[in-house]
């Protein structure tokens, strides 16, 4: 019995170890997350189209700050400092939206509808959630570094997402820190 229970806390302890590594480092969580919510936007198009609506919405925009600053605060970050990044999203999410909106007026989606825009808004949201996370748990152990930079540049890789957008979304990242 108590070789079971050495050999079983041995196991535990050896999981401990190879799994923090892991865990410890969020940008592959962050830039998938980031990569998800990118991709959702073709959705927030469509539904923009199809109701003809404007990409621009000053007012939801607001609310999705107020919303990602409560977030901040929970997960240890600084509200203020979440706002540059939160609005660089937005801005890349429009750009992507104007992208769709240009290549469906020469080659419409075919076969497509839209998700609809509350269980899209939805996805957003959680996607967000992940995404102010990971960078909570990044900033526990220091700035996000020219390396890591670099390396969520190099993963984000959603349609109709440019390199100046890729750049705008580093760059608003950095300025972000956590709650004192």
């Amino acid at each position: 019995m108590h070789r079971i229970v050495l050999l079983l806390s041995s196991l535990f302890l050896a999981g401990a170890v190879f799994a923090g590594p892991v865990l410890a480092n969020p940008i592959l969580p962050l830039s998938s997350a980031l990569n998800e919510r990118m991709l959702i936007m073709k959705d927030v198009a469509g539904y923009k189209a199809e109701h003809h609506l404007p990409v621009e919405d000053l007012v939801r925009e607001q609310k999705v700050v107020a919303l990602a600053q409560e977030e901040a605060r929970d997960t240890g970050l600084d509200p203020q400092s979440v706002v540059p990044f939160i609005q660089a999203q937005m801005d890349v999410a429009k750009a992507i939206q104007y992208r769709y909106l240009a290549e469906w007026l020469s080659s419409p989606e075919q076969n497509w509808r839209p998700k609809n825009l509350d269980d899209v808004r939805k996805a957003i949201s959680d996607q967000d959630k992940v995404i102010l996370n990971s960078i909570g748990q990044r900033l526990l152990v220091g700035r996000f570094s020219e390396q890591d930079k670099s390396e969520i540049s190099g993963l984000l890789n959603a349609p109709n997402l440019s390199d100046a957008d890729k750049s705008h979304l580093v760059n608003a990242l950095s300025l972000i820190k956590r709650r004192t």
